[in-house]
């Protein structure tokens, strides 16, 4: 059993939302009270009302109640809820639901913006960036007077500095028009090719260079002269648009130049100043210019045209060379391996990496051919490769089949220009600390916390800086909180859809701890699927936490743990759909069990150990039938050899973040698919080898997705169980008589379905500002 949180006192309100006469789907009209800043747990057997609870009623009445207060212009832009069934409901705050749900679909939302870290990631590396040049690793930041000053006291003290300022010469300037301006405006020496020329003498080179620096003071630097250097030194930036240099006025003098933008002197190399949005792949002065801040671009695979290398190119091991289209790519690339020495009849998994190579790209090992290269290899008969027949093909993508001939072999990528990193090169030429803020975002949550708890306490030791301590606090406390919910094996970069509901909902969960919200009420939908035993006392921790701050939890749950750990249990029961919907118990987590007739019904009974399930007493030996599976590699699995028995119920199990679903979908689910002739979609995970696949004649994938997303669909239609009752139907006497087909007997056909509410089985009514009424149809009685 894992250990429950040891419980902290909550704040006593005295105070609890009072409902009445709870009726939403299947509850059976009790009433209940639900103590305000409480943790409330509501539990009871799958299908019994915990949802039309705490969901359907809870927060739909506080969502609606919230949205209400707003105006009516305002209110038309949220989603309206209905109002619940219930008789009268008294003292709920505003609600937020957390829904173990990841509804996000687009690739550009991450971890990191979904708990909105990257935006102060953004803050603290527009206040905290050192720039660096790409070529030479030298660090870039802007100079000051102070900053010129300070490295001038430091390497050259004691001896005399002359302060000049760069001034671009125009083309057909002449000397005997540049010396009088310049001293007229009260400047008497230049410095030109490091020697010093007065501008009251004649010019006896032979030509003036493009760029002439101008003394503006000769200062011999004491701590008295301080104040005049530092003067000069203003002065000089702001005739020299940024520019200046201070050197030793001895002819071996140290000289260094400066300026107030983000260049390097040295190089010329030029950064544009670190502002948020540099550093934001969502913004088109960030985004990387090719993949527009999407980290990958969709293009050819060239994996996919050999999708078995046990095969030879003589078996047809090209895909897209086999058929009539391909026919003649073939011929030339059979034509040229033997011209070359390759050997058709050998697996092309068997080929020397530089062969596979020659294959792919061609004779000119080139993957940007132009339509006019790729001509010219095939009249010469050279090989163009198969990347060179995509290019060709690309040139005819006008034609609708060779669109859908390119489609089969397209995948996403990493992009070529910003190797994943969605930034655009200029952002990736600043660091904090030594890194730059892809960097950071490869980092784990758990990686991540000791190197900004080293940030943290260096900043301690800097002037005081109210707003960069507010965004390093900002960070530091939602990371604290993600690896607090059992999340520290998550990065910043990693993209919320390939999250599971469980992860989604405790990210969520923490995107609210570090809003602060108080008074508020939480509803939340089993936050601990998922997750693995030993991570569960940390997950009570935070909704102790949420809890303390002012707020109601009220919690859907089966987690043992957490039902010790709650300070008000709501039990609704005792079975599922019309069996269910009564409230059972409600009290403390510790209290006597409801009862009928003689047995203790409901959840307590389980949870004081009256009640148990029995353990097995003999387990099934597995047979000689099993799926090998060798050299697997993906995400954190690394070379991992696995024996899954055939027969046998087998369970994956192992704390959070280990790979369990990263082998159980990219590994066996899709490898296996895949060896067995089905279509589906997703790149499998590398393995070495796959043995046993004779065994079994298909596999199949049930996940957390949504089976349908139409209101149209039902239980019956879903599974097929609705066409033989239609087809029942249509077989009795009346509807032979008057001629019905199976047709007639569905609400999704226009024979069938009620033509007033079309098949619905209610109306929608359409209110401007309030929450739309659905009445059930009058002509079909729903």
């Amino acid at each position: 059993m894992p250990k429950v949180a040891k419980k902290t006192a909550p704040k006593s309100t005295g105070q609890a939302i009072l409902l009445r006469g709870c009726r939403q789907h299947n509850l059976q009209g009790f009433d209940l009270d639900i103590p305000l800043g409480k943790l409330t747990v509501v539990t009871g057997p799958s299908g019994s009302g915990k949802s039309s609870l705490a969901f359907h009623t809870l927060y739909a009445e506080g969502q609606r109640r919230y949205v209400e207060t707003f105006s009516p212009y305002v209110r038309q832009f949220f989603d309206r809820m209905d109002k619940p069934d219930v008789d009268h409901i008294d003292g709920i705050p505003p609600a937020i639901a957390i829904e173990q749900k990841n509804h996000v679909r687009t690739t550009r939302s991450t971890v990191g913006t979904l708990t909105e870290i990257n935006d102060y990631l953004k803050l603290l590396f527009a206040r905290l960036a050192i720039g660096y040049d790409p070529a030479t690793g030298e660090t870039i930041q802007p100079d000051s007077p102070d900053s010129a000053t300070a490295w001038a006291v430091e390497h050259l003290a004691g001896q005399p500095v002359l302060v000049t300022f760069p001034i671009p010469v125009p083309p057909d300037a002449k000397p005997e028009e540049i010396f009088p301006f310049l001293n007229s405006q009260g400047y008497l020496r230049i410095l030109i090719d490091g020697k010093i020329i007065r501008t009251d003498e004649n010019w006896t080179g032979a030509s003036v260079p493009r760029v002439i620096h101008v003394v503006q003071d000769r200062v011999s630097l004491t701590p008295e002269n301080q104040p005049r250097l530092l003067e000069a030194l203003e002065a000089a930036f702001t005739l020299g648009k940024g520019h200046a240099t201070v050197q030793g006025a001895d002819k071996d003098g140290v000289s260094r130049p400066f300026s107030t933008s983000w260049t390097n002197p040295k190089t010329g190399f030029t950064l544009r100043a670190p502002t948020a949005a540099l550093f934001s792949f969502n913004s088109p002065l960030g985004a990387c210019p090719k993949c527009r801040g999407f980290g990958r671009i969709i293009g050819i695979d060239l994996e996919k045209t050999i999708p078995d290398k046990s095969l030879s190119i003589a078996q047809g091991a090209i895909k897209p060379f086999q058929g009539e289209r391909g026919e003649e790519c073939q011929r030339d690339l059979v034509k040229n391996c033997r011209e070359r020495g390759i050997d058709i009849k050998c697996p092309v998994e068997d080929l020397a990496e530089d062969e596979l190579e020659w294959i792919y790209y061609g004779d000119r090992r080139s993957d940007n051919l132009t339509p006019e290269q790729l001509e010219e290899l095939w009249q010469s008969g050279d090989w163009y490769g198969i990347k060179g027949f995509f290019d060709w093909m690309e040139t005819k993508a006008y034609k609708m089949h060779v669109r859908v001939f390119l489609s089969r072999y397209r995948s996403y990528t990493t992009c070529s220009a910003c190797r994943g990193k969605r930034l655009q090169p200029e952002s990736l030429c600043f660091k904090v600390s030594g890194k730059t803020l892809p960097e950071l975002w490869a980092l784990s949550i758990g990686d991540l916390l000791p190197w900004f708890a080293e940030l943290k306490a260096g900043i301690a030791t800097r002037p005081a800086d109210a707003t960069l301590d507010l965004v390093v606090t900002e960070i530091f406390s939602r990371l604290t909180y993600l690896d607090q919910v059992g999340l520290g094996y998550l990065t910043l970069d990693r993209t919320t859809r390939t999250l599971s509901g469980g992860e989604v909902e405790r990210v969520n969960l923490t995107t609210c701890l570090g809003a602060a919200l108080t008074g508020t009420l939480f509803v939340l939908d089993e936050p601990t699927v998922g997750l693995h035993p030993r991570d569960i006392d940390r997950l009570v921790g935070v909704m102790h936490g949420l809890r303390d701050k002012g707020n109601t939890l009220v919690v859907v749950e089966h987690e043992q743990a957490v039902m010790q750990a709650a300070d008000h249990l709501v039990d609704i029961g005792p079975g599922a759909g019309s069996f269910g919907g009564t409230l059972i118990y409600q009290g403390s987590p510790r209290g006597k069990a409801g009862s009928k007739g003689k047995e203790e019904v409901g959840t307590i009974p389980w949870l004081t150990g009256k009640r148990s399930i029995a353990v097995p007493s003999k387990r099934r030996k597995p047979g000689k039938a099993k799926i090998q599976i060798r050299g697997a590699t993906r995400h954190n699995l690394k070379k991992l050899d696995v024996d899954v028995p055939l027969g046998l119920f087998t369970v994956l199990t192992g704390v959070s973040g280990s790979g369990k679903s990263t082998f159980a979908h990219d590994v066996l689910y899709l490898n296996l698919a895949r060896k067995l002739g089905q279509e589906v979609e997703g790149d499998a995970a590398p393995v070495k080898e796959l043995a046993g696949s004779q065994h079994v004649s298909a596999v199949e994938l049930v996940d957390q997705t949504a089976v349908a997303r139409t209101p149209r669909s039902t239980p019956a239609v879903f599974l097929g169980a609705f066409d033989p009752i239609r087809q029942l139907f249509a077989l009795t006497p009346e509807a032979r008589a008057r001629e019905l087909n199976t047709g007639f007997f569905s609400f999704n056909s226009g024979a069938g379905r009620c033509d007033r509410c079309a098949g619905n089985g209610f109306e929608k009514v359409e209110m401007q500002f309030l929450s739309d009424l659905y009445v059930t149809c009058p002509d079909c009685n729903g």
